[in-house]
């Protein structure tokens, strides 16, 4: 605990250097992040039990990502028809996600004799269908894009994030059965995290309605940013200690902190005018240094894997097909899904190309079945572990491709005239060249 200190300053300054120099690069500062635990964790700085001694900020990281991810659902130029019809589509995406990598992950893990492969690929799949608003959002406000698919995007992005949510806490619930069945019922496992998922539900609209009265009351929203952050921490409080008692009790309730930080940041967002909404981005400045800590966290314990892992060639074949099974899942998902509820053209072909980033959320979900199974001992621990290393090697290539794959379908679906512009004046500059060239070539030849 001598070096906490250290270490905190360390990651933070470390982290906005890595995030600064691949920003200049046109890589997400994500990356950078990840990519600064890592040196930590090889340099011995971020050791594991420094990792240990940091964990609280993996809840509240967790709680203020999902905060943040309810204010995106709430669109206001989002009808409800075309809303019904979103729906439609990530339930089909997210769902065809998960089952290709779940099925994927579960070949590749029975094929190599892996313990338990079932409930690991299906926690794989789970994962799979989370995505990321943050990368795709500063694509969109970047260019300034407009349009059907730019309207969409925003909600099924976070909508998706829902649906991981429910689906991992169900995934974990069925995978603790398996490893320790003689500790609840299988019933437990079907009823226990609906349970979980209602739970909050009824904490995410207690604490927005809590927080909607003095928002009302005051004017200038700013004023009140010190009692948003604080609503948001207590509520991640609350919900930790309920999780201890429902676990004290040999309950399998968990309570998503995610999920009810989600309910909570879309109530706040949906029920308040729009003229005082100048406080997200400021928001998002005094969330920035515990998110950079959790990003951080997960590159010290990537590098822990790459260095001690004896199944490393295993996790790195893992990431391939679980990357694989993801892309082809969200892109012809989506595609499947728009055919279906009849959506126009241009979200038919480019929205599932914008879904392949992911981040924040699905680390969160990886680094919470980590914890859960590596309490747990052996192969339940080896399955956490795994999972962990794949999800984040994964996202370390998304961060990379997935905002690139964003751009380009902006582009081609004419949502992005400042990108198109750009790449107009380049093509007219091509061009221009190869006229010039062919004049001279011509008058050389007279």
């Amino acid at each position: 605990m001598d070096f906490f200190l250290l270490t905190v300053g360390a990651a933070l300054v470390l982290a906005y250097i890595g995030a600064f120099i691949l920003k200049k690069l046109g890589i997400p500062q994500t990356l950078g992040f990840m990519l600064a635990g890592v040196v930590l964790g090889l340099t011995a700085i971020l050791t594991e039990q420094t990792i240990h001694d940091l964990q609280f900020f993996v809840a509240l990281a967790l709680g203020l990502i999902g905060y943040n991810v309810g204010h995106e659902l709430s669109n206001p130029n989002l009808t409800r028809g075309r809303i019904r019809k979103l729906i439609i589509i990530v339930l089909i995406e997210a769902t065809a996600a998960f089952a290709l990598v779940a099925f994927l992950t579960f070949m590749i893990l029975s094929s190599v004799g892996f313990p338990q492969a079932f409930p690991t690929a299906i926690l794989f799949g789970a994962v799979a269908s989370a995505t990321a608003p943050a990368a795709t959002a500063d694509v969109v406000w970047e260019c300034a894009c407009g349009g059907p698919v730019t309207s969409s995007l925003m909600f099924v992005l976070a909508a998706d994030d829902i649906v991981a949510v429910i689906l991992t806490n169900s995934a974990i619930a069925f995978a603790l059965w398996v490893y320790v069945p003689d500790s609840m019922a299988f019933t437990s496992v079907i009823f226990e995290p609906v349970i979980g998922i209602f739970f909050s539900v009824i904490l995410g609209i207690a604490f927005g309605l809590i927080f909607l009265y003095p928002v009302n009351i005051e004017k200038d929203r700013g004023i009140l940013l010190e009692l948003e952050i604080g609503m948001v921490i207590l509520l991640i409080g609350v919900i930790e200690f309920l999780n201890g008692f429902f676990e004290s009790q040999g309950l399998l309730i968990q309570i998503s902190d995610i999920f009810a930080a989600m309910v909570f940041g879309y109530l706040v967002r949906s029920r308040i005018s729009h003229d005082k909404e100048q406080v997200p981005e400021l928001l998002e400045r005094v969330m920035a240094p515990i998110v950079m800590i959790f990003f951080v966290m997960v590159g010290g314990r990537m590098a822990q894997l790459l260095t001690t892992c004896e199944t490393l060639f295993l996790i790195i074949i893992t990431a391939a097909l679980y990357l694989g099974g993801r892309t082809f899942g969200k892109y012809f998902g989506t595609s499947i899904g728009g055919r279906i509820v009849n959506e126009v053209p241009a979200i038919q072909k480019y929205l599932g190309r914008c879904l392949l980033c992911q981040a924040g959320v699905a680390l969160g979900l990886s680094f919470i079945i980590e914890e859960t199974f590596v309490a747990l001992g052996g192969d339940a621990q080896t399955m956490g572990l795994l999972i962990l290393g794949v999800v984040a090697l994964s996202t370390m290539v998304l961060e990379i491709v997935g905002p690139m794959a964003v751009r380009r379908s902006l582009v081609s679906a004419s949502e992005c005239p400042a990108c198109r512009e750009a790449f107009d004046s380049h093509e007219d500059t091509l061009l221009d060249v190869s006229d010039n060239r062919t004049h001279t070539k011509l008058d050389d030849d007279e």
